[in-house]
C-alpha cells in the first residue's frame, strides 16, 4: 500500500533547511538563551515546500529594499501580499505552511519553543495552552523594534549577557498573547512593589554574581517569582528594568575598579561580567560619557 509522506519538520534549534535554501548570516546559536532563537538572512528568491515549524516563528522583513511580492499557504489557504520593509508574519508552531518569495530580500526570524512560550504565558496571566493566530504582512512597531534590538545584541555577541535578550522576549510574548491569540485579555491583578528585604536580596545576588552571565530566570528564582512578575514588580519598585539595573551595577563597580586598582581595561570588563574590551568600552561610554581609559586618567 502507498504510504503518505511525512510532513517536513523544521527546527530552528538545529537548522532551517530545506524550508530556506540559504544559511543565516547571523544567528543566536551559542547565546545561552533557552527556548529562544534568532536568525537573520540575506536570502535569494526562493520557494519553500510545505512544512511545519517546531517553534512559533515571527518573520520580520528588512529595513532596506523594496516591497516584495510573496505567496503564503497556511493550512491549505493561499494568501498573496506585498510585504513592505519592517512588516511581519507570524506562523504558529505545527501549522502547515509553504511560501514563495519572488525577490531576494533581507529578513529576520525569531522563534520561541511552545514550551517556553506557554511557560511565560501561564506565569504571567494563567493561560495554558496558548493558541496563536497566524498573520501575514502586518505592521507592528513594537515587534519591529524588539527584532532590531535583538539583531543588534546578536551582532555584538551579547555584550551585557543573556538578561537583555531574555527581558525583551518576555515582554514580547505578553504582547503576542494580547494581540495575536484567541485569549481575551483580562485585567491584570494589582501587585505591590518589592519589599525592602526583597530588593536587598536581589541586589546582593547581582553583586555576588556580577562577573557572571546572569540569567533573568535565575534572578527571579531568588524571590520565587516568575520572570514576568519579577520584571513587573522590579520596575514598579525601581522605575527601571532588571537589565538596566544590572548594567548600572556593572558600570558602578567598573568605576570603582578603575579608581582603586591597576587592573587592565580587559580584566575589569571580565570582572563586571562583560565579554570583551570593546563591548565594555562602548557600554561604559554610553553610561558615563567617556571611555574607561579617560575616566581612569581623571580619577
Amino acid at each position: 500500500m502507498p504510504t503518505t509522506a511525512r510532513l517536513l519538520q523544521v527546527d530552528m534549534a538545529e537548522h532551517t533547511k530545506p524550508a530556506l535554501a540559504d544559511n543565516p548570516v547571523l544567528s543566536s546559536q551559542g547565546s545561552g538563551w533557552h527556548g529562544i532563537f534568532f536568525n537573520h538572512y540575506d536570502h535569494s528568491a526562493h520557494e519553500s515546500p510545505e512544512h511545519q515549524w517546531m517553534q512559533h516563528v515571527i518573520g520580520i522583513t528588512g529595513q532596506g529594499g523594496h516591497p516584495g511580492q510573496s505567496e503564503h499557504q497556511i493550512e491549505g489557504q493561499i494568501q498573496t501580499c506585498y510585504c513592505e520593509p519592517g512588516e511581519m508574519l507570524l506562523i504558529p508552531a505545527g501549522m502547515r505552511y509553504a511560501s514563495y518569495w519572488q525577490q531576494a530580500g533581507e529578513f529576520s526570524l525569531l522563534g520561541f519553543s511552545p514550551q517556553f512560550f506557554e511557560q511565560v504565558a501561564h506565569e504571567s496571566v494563567g493561560v495554558k495552552p496558548v493558541e496563536l493566530i497566524p498573520h501575514i504582512g502586518i505592521r507592528d512597531p513594537l515587534v519591529q523594534q524588539i527584532g532590531l534590538a535583538l539583531k543588534s545584541d546578536v551582532e555584538a555577541k551579547h555584550p551585557a549577557g543573556r538578561m537583555f535578550g531574555e527581558s525583551l522576549v518576555t515582554g514580547l510574548i505578553i504582547h503576542l498573547l494580547k494581540q495575536y491569540s484567541v485569549w481575551q485579555p483580562q485585567s491584570f491583578s494589582e501587585h505591590k512593589s518589592l519589599s525592602q528585604s526583597q530588593s536587598q536580596t536581589v541586589l546582593d545576588y547581582l553583586l555576588t554574581h556580577l562577573d557572571q552571565d546572569i540569567a533573568l530566570p535565575d534572578v527571579a528564582a531568588v524571590l520565587n517569582l516568575s520572570q514576568y512578575h519579577f520584571c513587573r514588580l522590579f520596575k514598579q519598585s525601581t522605575g527601571i528594568t532588571p537589565y538596566q539595573y544590572l548594567t548600572r551595577c556593572r558600570i558602578d563597580h567598573a568605576k570603582q575598579l578603575l579608581r582603586t586598582t591597576r587592573l587592565t581595561i580587559t580584566e575589569i570588563a571580565f570582572a563586571v561580567g562583560l565579554t570583551n574590551h570593546s563591548s565594555f568600552t562602548r557600554l561604559f561610554r554610553q553610561y558615563v560619557g567617556m571611555t574607561p581609559k579617560k575616566f581612569r586618567t581623571l580619577r
